[in-house]
Order: structure tokens, then sequence, then C-alpha cells
């Protein structure tokens, strides 16, 4: 399968390049960055997570989507332990750094990298299974996320979250088997086919605003970062899913889990949500913080170009051992 995912990323990295050159060439500034931003997160991302909602209802997918959130808030407490015990350091100079890593090794791109990779390789079933994820994602990140950086947590950005709304309607939808008129269907479908274009585009647009740190010190925070958040947590992703793929094929195949290569698509969807770099989300966090904006923006930059040989080198690994 990591054939699969390095096409896709391929794809993917023709589009940023294109999204990169047309940076340099006209100039983007920060708030055509934030538009496009806001474009995705509140329109495009959840026009595209509602139509993964649209097939036929079936119990068992159900019960699938509630193991992948299972799975995924396990997967997160493992990458929450990560961070903590890694930035233990209690120096004034080094918090804001340390907020912005605890939150940087947990929190994917797994909504601008993660569904355009799984769309390519899976298609729209292994969409309707990373909504397990995402709901993960956007509740901790509007807990354990905003506390970290904050010291609160503020619910109502979870209810008010366009990403956890389409979910929610998309469940009830499917459930219920609502379709919805032609008229209407198909320009949500058409908003959502685009995702991956503009996610690429807004990613390439960000690095090409990327400034080459001046600090040594700074240098190797990133780079310890880098490790962290692409190789180490991603070694212990892969044993910790693997270990539950090996219990799971204990279960008897007429199971919820239908057969074996269900159960594979599902933990590997899981398995490469977190594989992806940084999340957009944490620059944007730092500066409603007033946390160092410049080094959460590196972050971001660094991983999503180094993800390009992480991702399908540790799917390979991976494939190894669940199989």
């Amino acid at each position: 399968m990591y054939q699969l995912v390095i096409k896709q990323l391929a794809v993917m990295l023709g589009i940023m390049i294109a999204g990169f050159i047309f940076a340099k060439i006209v100039k983007v500034e920060d708030k055509e960055q934030k538009f496009l931003s806001k474009l995705l997160l509140y329109l495009i991302n959840p026009l595209m997570v509602f139509n993964s909602f649209n097939r036929e209802f079936n119990v068992d997918k159900l019960k699938q989507l509630a193991f992948v959130t299972a799975i995924a808030l396990v997967v997160h407490g493992v990458m929450i332990l990560v961070g903590i015990i890694f930035t233990l350091s209690k120096k004034d100079e080094l918090k804001d750094f340390n907020q912005i890593d605890r939150i940087g090794v947990v929190f994917t791109n797994c909504g601008f990298v993660g569904i355009p990779l799984i769309n390519g390789v899976y298609g729209s079933e292994g969409v309707f299974y990373l909504m397990g994820y995402l709901v993960i994602f956007n509740v901790l990140l509007w807990t354990y996320g905003y506390f970290q950086m904050g010291g609160s947590v503020k619910p109502i950005k979870i209810i008010t979250n366009p990403n956890i709304i389409a979910v929610t309607c998309g469940v009830i939808f499917y459930c219920c088997q609502i379709k919805l008129p032609d008229f209407i269907q198909r320009p949500f479908t058409m908003i959502g086919d685009v995702n991956t274009a503009v996610a690429m585009i807004l990613i390439g647009i960000l690095l090409a605003g990327f400034k080459k740190p001046d600090s040594k010190k700074f240098v190797l925070r990133i780079a310890r970062f880098s490790f962290l958040r692409l190789v180490f947590c991603s070694l212990l992703n892969i044993l910790v899913l693997a270990v539950i793929y090996k219990l799971c094929m204990l279960i008897p195949e007429e199971s919820f889990f239908a057969s074996k290569d269900v159960l594979k698509m599902m933990i590997f969807v899981i398995l490469i949500c977190s594989l992806c770099p940084a999340a957009t989300s944490i620059p944007s966090l730092a500066c409603v913080f007033d946390k160092n904006t410049t080094y959460a923006s590196v972050i971001v930059s660094i991983t999503s170009l180094l993800c390009m040989i992480s991702v399908p080198a540790f799917v390979a690994f991976a494939e190894l051992l669940i199989k």
C-alpha cells in the first residue's frame, strides 16, 4: 500500500509546488492565507466530511466508526504522554516553546494533509473512518490544546466547530437515511471535491513564507521537535496499532469488522492520520495566546516538507508488522 501513498503524496506535492510558485510570484499576504484557511476550515472540509456519510446505512459501519474513534483516543493519549514527558523543563524562557511542542506533538494535520491523502488511497470509505479520528482531534484540540496554551477550556469551541457539526449532521443523516435533493447534494459534492487541491495550495503558500532561523539553538529545537513528531511518535503509534490489530484478529471474523481487510483499513487510516505533520491550527493558537508564532509556523512548515519522506517510509514499515 505504501506505493499508493507515495503516488498520492507525489500528486499532492505537485499541487503544493504550484501553490509555492504562485505565492512567490504574486506575493501572497497573511490576510489572504487566513482567508484560504477559513475557506477550508469553515466550508470545504466540513462539506467533504458531510459527503463521506452519503452512503447506505449499515449498523456494522457505525460500530466500525465507533471503534476507530476509540482507537484514535488511545493514539492521542500516547502522543499526549510523549509531549509531556519530553517537555518537562520548567525554565521560564522555554515555557512558550514547551507549550507549543506539547500540542505540536499531539495534533497532526489530519485535515489538510490526512483527508486528501486517505481520500486518494482509500476513497470515500477511508474518509468515512477518518471521521472518528477527526472528532477526537477537535475535542482534544479545544480542551487539552486550549488548556496547554491558555490555562482554560472552552467547550463552546467544540460545539461550534464546523467539522464537529458536519460529523454530527452526517451521522444523523446517515442513520436516518435522509437524502438531500440533487440540486443541493451536487454543489456540496463539488465543493468538497476541491479539498485536496486547495489544502495543498495553502501549504505551498505557507512554505513560500518560510524564513530561515538565525539561531543555532532554534534550529536544534526544530530538529528535536521534528524527530519527536515524525519519527518517535510514528514508531510508537505503529507499535500500539500493531498490538491492537493482533488483539482484534483474535475476534471471530463474523464480528462487526466484517473482514481482515476492513480491519486493516481502519488501522491504517488511524496510522496515516497520526503520521501527518504538525497541525496548521498550532500557529493560530500561538497567535491567539501571544506565544512564539515564528517557531510554531516553522515547525509546521518543516514537518510538512519532511512528511513527504517519513509518511511512505513508516507506512511501508507498518505493513511489515500489520498484515
